[in-house]
């Protein structure tokens, strides 16, 4: 029987259910006075998001566990003929499991004792590096609105002010996943947090960094961060929340060059939950509404239309409890975002070429738990994530491309042909004069080329879908002293692209004055693509679909032995690779034939190459008092190939370039050779990262809970796509490995019958990143106050930079399909092993808040850390090996070999109650972002041969002062 078939066996008697919930545990044991185990005592939970309350038994070693509870506060009470009954007070953090243990006296009166139990400390059962806040601690510190800001939290990840790509933190900024409720809002293909989850409605946050479980599916190669909503309690409460930042309120810019920040920001919320049917179902909505306004004013053609960005976002989420055994949840998240003005194109653009966007949002989720017994569980999720996005040309052109001449081209009104490039005034060409005095801006001389005028070239519409269905299984068993966590899960998900892409008129239009010698007479040349001519507003020919299917089982025991916590368990992964263009074809050497609009499986990585072990020891010297070792693999899913390395990219019969004369009658369309589709070398080993952890924690008597570790993560593997004959091209690769030739001997019999790329996709030879981190935290938390520090010294090298491949980096940049390995002086042996971008050798963040006696309360979140290595880009350094002039990741020197200059900065809250007939409460809330107003300079322009080599292109804002008004009640 087949390995396919074998796996699929411990499901089959589990039914259609799916993965786990968005919930926390409470574990512990009970004890009478002298140390003997007490079984068989009556354990109850009753929790403010739990509407109905929880009951169990202590096992025959005095052991009870909760699972499957959603994160809040709970009151655990135990019950025991002749023994005085204990109620204790426990909070449920997510993903997290609260110890509480407790002692059984014998019963001395009638009157119930009750012991209030301290926070959650220590896990006595887990080596995994993670972390969990509530929103009662992170809205007391100057966080921020978006869902990203949370991030800066989490001990050793960089701090940085990008807008797409993720932080670095033991992989690339590529390499994280972000959960929203559960839900893996990461951009598929890309591995970037584009989509637009906020901080409004959010209940809790966890991290987990490091050492993790077979559990949750986690084959990040980086950090996973994940959070949960706020859910209906078994009260009514409600909040109404209008924050702002004006302009005016903004230190300037100390750099000269840098435009000051113009936004005027407003951030307005609502939410409102309770009970619809008591102690069986309870609801919570939530309303969030944040817009951005910036004055343009004017550039060199007059007036700019103003930018405006403004998004309406609901949410509702019903939580329902048929029975004390079963509770389900189901919620729906919508957000829909319009912008005007999103890309004027530049002080020398008409405000006519700008551009709008769009963008729709929407996560659907249904999940549940069944409590079989006290020793068994399900669970199950199902969820739909989509996000649809569109850039729009403010003006949309009439005109439409035709080889035919049935569409004329008119010379006279180029601005409604397509996006116009004047020419610059040239004394030996009168007709510059004549498009200058047309379609040229004022300046000090007169009218003046150079500037562009029409429209927009590109209508664009991208599209992302993830639709995941999970499945998870727990037992406890006990045999003697020996315990066993044991848990089986099953997920598959399908992540998918769908993108559109025209011409506006004829695209981008660029003047040539007859000057183009390959083709005589040409005046104008006009780059469209050929759907645009098609008018298949179907999609047709520009429609690139692609997919990206995974499907993964997870096995994992934890054990208990006295002292002893051992965790034994493995994942298993299947990926596969779906792009456009071809069809399977077993009488071809190919393997295919052309097929447009076919969807061909691309590559598959099979089971048996993605076999990810756990493991973990942690040894108890008492309670909250332990020290742990773990090993754990992980095979990262994200890809961007499915689109990358699709046939439907092969544009060269998609793009046309099309010469006219000066009177705009066509001469030639010629089509564009761009990207195309690329052949994956056979039987390649998947992406892998190796991670080794050891650690050690304890809570000290004054309070401080401190915990020290380090961590090794070794990364190899890595795909990308690079030139067949990279390895004996040009001459310069290392001996061992220009020996193994190229890495598809058939590649020329493969194109000779379906075309395609000269590129392939290739695990790159010696590929590799590795991490160091030593990590000390300390966090204390007393009646009236909370803080947490953490100091992180990190290494993180190699000659695989996925954070360091364009020119700006702050981008959904393709993985596995970047710059690397493009050609000469980009393969890994050139300059290329060093410091990687995501480095920051030391850093230090310390954040937490003080309740003072009036009500209010001082937050404060700062933080210090190393500058990024960035090193010089020189074509020469490679003029013996190649004739281009690009100095892009063209490294004249070994990589990261300078560094940015540090930086720190202070962030500052102070929040003020009015309280008031018992139940509602007003906030006053201040917010000083970056009080130090350190304004460090970072993405240092490294192209030997431009005028702004070696300096900043981008600073740390300035400070900024934000203010809020909330009414709870």
């Amino acid at each position: 029987m087949s390995l396919r078939r074998l796996i699929w066996i411990p499901f089959l008697s589990l039914g259609l259910l799916g993965w786990g919930q968005q919930t926390g545990s409470i574990s512990g044991e009970v004890n009478a006075a002298d140390g003997q185990a007490l079984p068989g005592v009556a354990i109850t939970a009753v929790g403010d998001v739990l509407p109905q309350p929880r009951s169990t038994l202590s096992a025959a070693n005095g052991s009870f566990r909760f699972n499957l509870l959603p994160p809040g506060n709970y009151e655990l009470t135990f019950v025991m003929n002749g023994m005085a009954t204990v109620t204790r007070k426990a909070q449920v953090l997510l993903q997290q499991n609260t110890v509480v243990n407790v002692v059984l006296a014998p019963e001395a009166t009638s009157a119930e004792l009750v012991v209030v139990a301290e926070q959650p400390v220590i896990d006595p059962t887990s080596a995994e590096m993670k972390a969990a806040i509530s929103s009662d601690d992170f809205e007391a510190i100057p966080v921020g609105q978006e869902y990203r800001d949370l991030v800066k939290l989490v001990p050793g990840v960089q701090y940085t002010e990008n807008a797409v790509r993720g932080p670095s933190a033991g992989g690339s900024g590529q390499d994280n996943t972000y959960n929203f409720d559960g839900v893996n809002v990461t951009l598929p293909l890309f591995g970037t947090l584009s989509a637009e989850p906020a901080t409004h409605d959010i209940d809790q946050v966890s991290v987990v960094k490091g050492g993790a479980k077979a559990q949750d599916f986690n084959r990040s190669g980086g950090f996973t961060i994940n959070t949960i909503s706020k859910a209906g309690t078994t009260e009514y409460k409600g909040e109404v929340s209008y924050q702002l930042q004006n302009e005016s309120w903004g230190a300037d810019p100390d750099v000269e060059t840098v435009a000051k920040d113009t936004r005027d920001l407003t951030w307005l919320s609502a939410n409102f939950g309770g009970p619809i049917v008591k102690d069986r179902l309870n609801f919570f909505v939530s309303y969030y509404g944040p817009e951005e306004d910036r004055v343009n004013r004017s550039n060199a053609y007059g007036e700019v239309p103003d930018y405006n960005s403004s998004r309406d976002e609901i949410f509702a989420k019903l939580t329902f409890s048929p029975t004390d055994r079963i509770l389900l949840n189901a919620s729906y998240r919508d957000s829909d975002r319009d912008i005007t003005a999103s890309d004027v194109g530049g002080s020398f653009t008409s405000a006519t070429a700008s551009s709008n966007a769009n963008s729709s949002q929407a996560i659907s989720i249904l999940e549940g738990s069944f409590i079989i017994n006290a020793s068994s569980s399900i669970n199950f999720k199902w969820s739909d994530f989509e996000l649809k996005t569109a850039s729009l040309p403010a003006t949309l052109l009439s005109a439409r491309p035709s080889f035919d001449g049935s569409t004329p081209f008119d010379v006279n009104n180029l601005d409604q042909m397509g996006r116009f490039s004047v020419p610059q005034l040239n004394a030996d060409d009168p007709l510059t004069a004549t498009l200058v005095n047309r379609y040229g801006f004022p300046s000090d001389s007169g009218l003046a080329g150079g500037g562009v005028v029409g429209a927009a070239s590109q209508i664009n519409n991208q599209d992302f879908f993830r639709d995941s269905f999970q499945i998870g299984y727990d037992l406890f068993l006990l045999t003697g002293d020996l315990s066993h966590d044991l848990h089986i899960g099953y997920q598959r998900y399908e992540d998918s692209e769908v993108l559109d892409r025209y011409s506006n008129g004829w695209g981008d239009i660029s003047y040539l004055g007859g000057g183009d010698s390959d083709h005589p007479g040409a005046y104008f040349l006009a780059v469209f693509l050929q759907g645009t001519v098609l008018e298949n507003a179907a999609g047709g020919v520009n429609r690139i679909e692609s997919k990206f299917k995974s499907q993964n089982i997870e096995i994992n025991d934890t054990m208990n032995l006295d002292n002893w916590t051992i965790n034994v368990g493995f994942m298993l992964s299947n990926d596969e690779l779906f792009g456009q263009g071809l069809a399977e074809d077993s009488s071809a050497v190919s393997g295919y034939r052309v097929e447009q609009g076919s969807t061909y499986r691309m590559y598959e990585v099979d089971w048996t190459d993605q076999i990810q072990p756990r493991l973990g020891l942690i040894y108890n010297f008492g309670p909250n008092h332990s020290a742990y070792a773990n090993f754990a693999r992980y095979n990262p899913a994200a890809s961007s190939l499915p689109r990358a390395a699709s046939w439907a990219r092969n544009l060269s019969g998609l793009i046309y370039e099309a010469y006219l004369d000066e009177n705009g009658t066509l001469i030639e369309a010629t089509p564009r050779g761009s990207s195309s589709g690329k052949f994956f070398v056979p039987d390649m080993n998947p992406r892998t990262t190796d991670e080794y952890l050891i650690g050690y924690g304890k809570q000290l008597d004054s309070g401080w809970i401190l915990r020290a570790n380090s961590r090794y993560r070794y990364s190899y593997n890595f795909w990308e796509d690079t030139n067949n004959t990279a390895r004996t091209a040009w001459g310069d690769a290392p001996d061992e490995i220009a020996a193994l030739g190229d890495y598809i001997p058939e590649l020329g019999d493969y194109r000779a019958e379906v075309g395609g790329s000269s590129y392939v996709i290739a695990e790159l030879d010696n590929s590799f990143t590795k991490y160091y981190a030593a990590e000390i935290e300390g966090e204390w938390r007393g009646d009236n106050a909370y803080f947490r520090g953490s100091y992180v010294w990190s290494h993180y090298y190699g000659n695989m930079d996925q954070d360091n491949t364009t020119a700006g980096n702050d981008a959904n940049v393709f993985i596995g399909s970047s710059n690397i390995a493009d050609g000469p002086g980009r393969q890994l042996w050139n300059n290329k092993y060093g410091n990687l971008a995501g480095d920051r050798r030391h850093q230090f963040k310390l954040y937490g808040y003080y309740m003072f006696g009036w009500n209010g309360s001082a937050g404060a979140y700062g933080i210090y850390q190393s500058g990024a290595p960035w090193e010089e880009w020189n074509y020469e350094t490679y003029s013996n090996i190649t004739g281009s002039r690009s100095e892009t990741i063209r490294f004249a020197e070994p990589a990261g070999s300078r560094t940015t200059g540090s930086h720190y900065q202070l962030d500052l809250n102070y929040t003020q109650n009015f309280k008031f007939a018992s139940r509602y409460k007003l906030q006053l809330v201040l917010d000083i972002y970056n009080a130090t107003d350190n304004q460090t300079g970072y993405n240092i322009n490294p192209y030997a041969h431009s005028a702004g080599f070696g300096d900043p292109r981008s600073y740390y804002r300035p400070r900024r002062y934000q203010l809020a008004l909330k009414f709870q009640f």
